[in-house]
C-alpha cells in the first residue's frame, strides 16, 4: 500500500504513468503465453480443428494466422457440431474455421486496465491479450481471473463480509473506514453504485476470519445507530 504522502508528491501525469503500470503488470501476470497453449491455425478445416479440440477436452480455442501472430478470434466445438447437424452431408474436411469465428474484436491489450479486463471477458472462457503492436501474446482464463480477484480480496483469510448501505456524503467513505477500522482490519473493499437492478449504493468490508463474534456485532450496532443499513455474512 502506498502512503499518501507518495502520492501527495505526484503530479498527475506522473500519477497515471504509474496508474497505468500497476495494472499493465498485473494483466501481464494473468497472462497464459500463446506458446504455452493450443491455437488453430486459420488455415485449418473444421475436421482438424475438431479433433484438436476434442484431443484436449477445449470448449473453444483461439484462431490465429501462419505466423501465429494475429489474433482472428475464436472457433467453438460447439458451432463445428450444430453445422454438422443441420448439414448431416458437409465434409468438415472442405469447411474452413474462418466460416464460425466468433469473438473477433473481444480482446484486451497489455495496457489495459484491469476494469477493462472484467468488462471485456465478461462469459467469455478466456479472452486474447494483444500486444501494443496488436501481436497475439496469449490469454486470460476466466478462471484465472476469478482466483486472482478471490485472492486480492483474501476470500481466504476472510471471516466475514460487511454490505454497508451508503448515502452518497461526502466523506462518507474515509468516515466508514475510520469506523469500521475502530473495531477490525479491513482485509479489502469495493463500492457499489446504484444500478438498473433495483440495487443501492453500498460500501462492501471483508474482514478477518480471526475477528471475534461479538467484535462484528459491537460493530453492526454501532454503524447501525449511526442509521446505516448493513448486512453481514459469515465466510
Amino acid at each position: 500500500m502506498h502512503s499518501e504522502s507518495h502520492f501527495a508528491n505526484m503530479n498527475l501525469s506522473n500519477y497515471s504513468e504509474f496508474y497505468y503500470k500497476e495494472f499493465r503488470f498485473m494483466i501481464k501476470n494473468l497472462v497464459h503465453h500463446k506458446d504455452n497453449i493450443v491455437t488453430i491455425n486459420e488455415t485449418m478445416n473444421c475436421l482438424d480443428a475438431i479433433e484438436i479440440l476434442e484431443q484436449h477436452s477445449l470448449r473453444n480455442a483461439p484462431v490465429v494466422d501462419a505466423t501465429n501472430t494475429l489474433y482472428r478470434g475464436n472457433i467453438y466445438r460447439y458451432h463445428i457440431y450444430k453445422y454438422k447437424f443441420h448439414h448431416p452431408d458437409a465434409d468438415l474436411a472442405q469447411v474452413k474455421v474462418t466460416q464460425f469465428l466468433k469473438n473477433t474484436t473481444r480482446v484486451v491489450h497489455e495496457n489495459d486496465t484491469f476494469y477493462q479486463l472484467i468488462f471485456e471477458i465478461r462469459d467469455l472462457p478466456f479472452i486474447a491479450v494483444l500486444d501494443k503492436e496488436n501481436v497475439f501474446t496469449g490469454v486470460i482464463q476466466h478462471d484465472v481471473m476469478i482466483n486472482y480477484l478471490a485472492q486480492a480480496w483474501v476470500a481466504d483469510k476472510s471471516g466475514y463480509v460487511l454490505a454497508i448501505q451508503t448515502r452518497g456524503e461526502k466523506g462518507e467513505l474515509k468516515k466508514l473506514a475510520r469506523l469500521v477500522n475502530r473495531k477490525a482490519d479491513i482485509q479489502s473493499a469495493v463500492t457499489f453504485e446504484k444500478t438498473t437492478y433495483d440495487t443501492s449504493t453500498y460500501l462492501m468490508v471483508t474482514l478477518p476470519e480471526y475477528l471475534d463474534v461479538s467484535s462484528v456485532r459491537a460493530l453492526v450496532n454501532d454503524l447501525t445507530r449511526r442509521k446505516y443499513d448493513v448486512n453481514v455474512v459469515t465466510l
